[in-house]
């Protein structure tokens, strides 16, 4: 399930969005149709299946399914038609090739470029009036989306390595973990969502009959999208945040592999074809569970550094430092932890 933080924040930004074209709480209210109650209350939760009324609705309201974030809008029909385009079979890359291509001639405002970097790929985004969308709410839904679409084009996840956003953080970091699973950083000069590119060769399997499912959905379950065949690193971390709860420790590389059902060997073979390593997968496990903890003050940071796997309180002084140049009290006080990479994003030229 996605972020419910994260959702709400969507929610209430599409909805700022409208208020700021000039259109009313009345009409408002009516378009979605959403309580005044709830309209009001910033601080209440909005469900997804509100969500989706406020999305879907709001984009009618405005004829724009942009929602007012570039100057010219987006025709209402033009994301189905892309879609219709990445159906037609053949591979992943020559689809998205495709969608791109279409939202170049449609959308000009908003150009995806796919790029390979060896063993990465690159869906790289550049934006003509950024100032239309402060809180970068395009880059962020486009790169889930994309995410998401991809996997659910070749009926498996597509497992994301990082997500690199040009503007500045707004929502909690676990709600981004959650919603791409991979290293999510921000105030980057460059946005870019990076993906294994031997994906890209992945064969379509996906027809006009399924769209439906995919354009009008049920729920906010991503791991639907792609009938549950999961990548390994996203099973993997699932079972390692499972031991971290249950032992506040984590096994080696063997134990981990026992775990799956395959041979250390094996389980070092599957990450590196999704761009990672076991080391990694620890590290961002950790990472994500110490940034998690860190936003609840009522936490000593000695738990903290427990529930996040470390053997001694100061161990997460020192990861922190080793990943974003900061200290426990930095990042509780509202530092934004500039996360370095120690993998394969190193490698890209």
């Amino acid at each position: 399930m996605a972020a419910a933080g994260l959702i709400s924040r969507y929610a209430r930004t599409l909805i700022h969005s409208a208020e700021a074209k000039g259109y009313g709480e009345t009409v408002i209210c009516d378009a979605i149709p959403i309580a005044r109650a709830l309209l009001r209350d910033q601080a209440a939760p909005i469900d997804p299946g509100t969500f989706f009324r406020v999305s879907r609705n709001l984009k009618l309201l405005m004829a724009d399914e942009f929602c007012g974030f570039t100057r010219a809008p987006c025709p209402i029909g033009t994301f189905e038609m892309m879609c219709e385009g990445t159906v037609s079979g053949g591979p992943l890359g020559p689809a998205l090739q495709r969608a791109f291509a279409f939202y170049a001639t449609q959308a000009p405002e908003l150009r995806f470029e796919l790029r390979r970097h060896g063993e990465l790929a690159a869906i790289e985004l550049q934006v003509a009036h950024p100032e239309c969308d402060p809180q970068g709410f395009l880059n962020e839904w486009w790169f889930m989306l994309w995410a998401h679409m991809s996997g659910w084009l070749i009926g498996e996840e597509v497992p994301v390595v990082a997500a690199d956003f040009a503007h500045a953080r707004a929502g909690r970091p676990e709600e981004y973990s959650e919603m791409l699973s991979g290293l999510c950083r921000f105030s980057q000069p460059q946005a870019r969502l990076l993906i294994p590119a031997r994906y890209l060769e992945r064969p379509t399997v996906r027809s006009r009959a399924d769209l439906n499912g995919f354009l009008v959905p049920k729920s906010l379950d991503t791991h639907a999208l792609y009938d549950g065949h999961l990548s390994f690193k996203s099973q993997l971390k699932a079972r390692l945040r499972e031991q971290l709860a249950q032992t506040q420790t984590l096994p080696s590389i063997e134990d981990a592999a026992g775990e799956c059902h395959v041979s250390s060997q094996t389980l070092r073979r599957r990450l590196q074809a999704e761009c990672s390593s076991y080391r990694l997968v620890k590290e961002e496990v950790r990472r994500e569970l110490a940034l998690k903890f860190l936003g609840d003050a009522e936490l000593p940071i000695g738990e903290v550094s427990l529930r996040a796997g470390f053997a001694e309180p100061n161990g997460l002084t020192r990861a922190l430092k080793s990943w974003a140049g900061l200290s426990p009290l930095d990042v509780r006080r509202g530092a934004e932890p500039a996360l370095r990479d120690t993998g394969v994003l190193a490698r890209l030229s």
